[in-house]
């Protein structure tokens, strides 16, 4: 943006400013028109396709019927207080304000004489309606989700939460893109210190555009390894899991142009839950979540910890004899693994880029030449593909997508080095990944935490799914301003006085 320049009163320094700054006439979308206030010339810029015509037809028609002797002092003031019937309208002294709100979408009015500028927001993005997530689906429960437009994304979180303390701070990142970034807290639960450290990050960011949206801004505030593949936030398209969250003290962002809610700071927890636990009853959701973690955690070590195993059958009790292929076929056993690894992730590629229709016949093409026909022809054991197929389906049943691509590029290191080692490799691999989840933290939380260190309390509530009347705490490694949900905060007539809360549990 240039330097600092004020709204001059002589309207045709206006004009030729903005009309040579923004190529009004080499780019067809800025629109520019000139009217009459009064006997006072004043024109408006927009951008094509952002604004509602329909409102934008009615507000300049009450701001244009002023007779000359009612405009002769103050003309600017006039119109917004007494004309100006649009709800969202400010004046702005500063002309790099104003073009960067033009930019973003509002209209400018300027008026000869007048050393502000009236700016409406009368916005009209193209957007999608809310429809189901396609990530995060369940069976029962709200259909809606987060889409592409920053303000449908709040109002989704604010007809959840009718708290007078919920806040969405706009920050602007991108000297080019000028990217609108919400951080979203409950000022009086989110610790504050918490909410300064992720604007401070933001704000830091100095780069012309994030045409990447969320992701970008991920890699610029998450801190630590760049290189450490375990997602550091979590994202979310669903309205009710980002309020919950919100409810805990976590802080929420919400980027302009993505339909995904970043949340932060999160543990390793945070990766295998899923909302659907908590549409069933308390012990079938508890159910599903020891099944999903099992799964998480089979994916994960199975297909190394057989091929270890079976190339160490020396090792093996005779109640395990019976592991291992009976003709291993023409590869060896973990090249075997390594090519059903790569055949997984190209149809899972595939059917992500080739139109929905044909997904499905994609994924049956892609089952039966990795599956039937590779073990007919002996390129693969019918074991490895067993062992493949029950990791592939403890990574799809991973409700983080991020997560569950850091466990599968695990699952490879791990074949890779029993393949080097045998079993002392598969050992020495275990320790590594788990040194490295011990040793991550997200936002100053350890991600194993309430594992390491130990917190018993909050230990349950992340290995079972427990009744809702019974979560009275929040996660106290948030270190939250208020600790207990009985009466806190909101509206209500019964709040306790904040000697009356339960200090923060260490």
């Amino acid at each position: 943006m240039a330097d600092e320049r004020k709204i001059a009163k002589e309207i045709d320094d206006n004009i030729n400013y903005i009309k040579d700054y923004l190529g009004v006439g080499e780019t067809f979308d800025v629109v520019f028109r000139e009217f009459r206030v009064g006997r006072k010339r004043a024109a408006s810029f927009s951008i094509n396709g952002m604004t509602n015509d329909i409102v934008l037809s009615n507000v300049l028609e009450e701001l244009t019927v002023y007779k000359q002797e009612e405009l002769t002092i103050n003309t600017m003031e006039k119109l917004f207080y007494h004309r100006t019937t649009h709800s969202q309208a400010k004046l702005i002294d500063n002309m790099n304000d104003a073009i960067t709100s033009l930019l973003s979408g509002e209209l400018l009015f300027f008026v000869d004489g007048a050393s502000q500028v009236l700016v409406l927001d009368a916005r009209s993005y193209p957007v999608r309606a809310p429809a189901e997530s396609n990530i995060e689906k369940v069976t029962r429960g709200s259909r809606d989700s987060f889409v592409e437009t920053i303000v449908f994304n709040t109002a989704l979180i604010r007809r959840r939460l009718r708290d007078p303390n919920l806040r969405f701070e706009i920050v602007k990142v991108g000297t080019r893109s000028q990217c609108d970034i919400a951080v979203c807290y409950i000022k009086d639960i989110t610790n504050l210190d918490l909410v300064e450290t992720v604007k401070k990050r933001i704000n830091d960011i100095n780069i012309d555009g994030i045409p990447m949206a969320e992701k970008a801004i991920e890699e610029y505030i998450v801190g630590g390894s760049k290189w450490n593949p375990l997602p550091m936030v979590r994202y979310t398209e669903r309205p009710d899991v980002a309020a919950v969250h919100l409810l805990e003290g976590h802080v929420c962002l919400i980027v302009d142009t993505s339909p995904n809610i970043m949340i932060l700071p999160t543990t390793f927890w945070h990766h295998v839950q899923h909302v659907e636990e908590y549409h069933q009853n308390v012990v079938v959701g508890s159910y599903l979540r020891l099944v999903r973690l099992a799964g998480v955690m089979l994916s994960l070590i199975l297909p190394p910890l057989w091929l270890a195993l079976v190339l160490n059958r020396q090792l093996l009790p005779e109640s395990l004899a019976f592991l291992g292929p009976r003709d291993p076929g023409i590869i060896p056993l973990g090249l075997q693994f390594i090519l059903a690894e790569f055949g997984i992730e190209l149809v899972r590629m595939a059917t992500v880029h080739v139109p929905t229709a044909q997904a499905t016949s994609l994924g049956f093409i892609g089952a039966f030449m990795l599956g039937e026909f590779a073990t007919k022809v002996g390129l693969f054991g019918n074991e490895i593909i067993f062992y493949t197929a029950v990791a592939a389906v403890g990574a799809f049943a991973t409700p983080s997508m991020e997560f569950a691509m850091a466990m599968r590029l695990f699952r490879v290191s791990l074949i890779v080095l029993v393949m080097l080692f045998k079993l002392p490799g598969f050992a020495c691999g275990v320790l590594a990944v788990f040194l490295l989840l011990l040793s991550s933290r997200s936002f100053g939380v350890p991600y194993l935490w309430p594992a390491l260190p130990f917190n018993f309390s909050a230990m349950k509530e992340v290995l079972f799914r427990l009744p809702i009347p019974s979560k009275i705490l929040r996660p106290a490694i948030l270190q939250p301003q208020d600790n207990d949900r009985l009466n806190s905060g909101g509206v209500g007539k019964n709040n306790r006085s904040k000697d009356e809360k339960k200090q923060p549990e260490k």
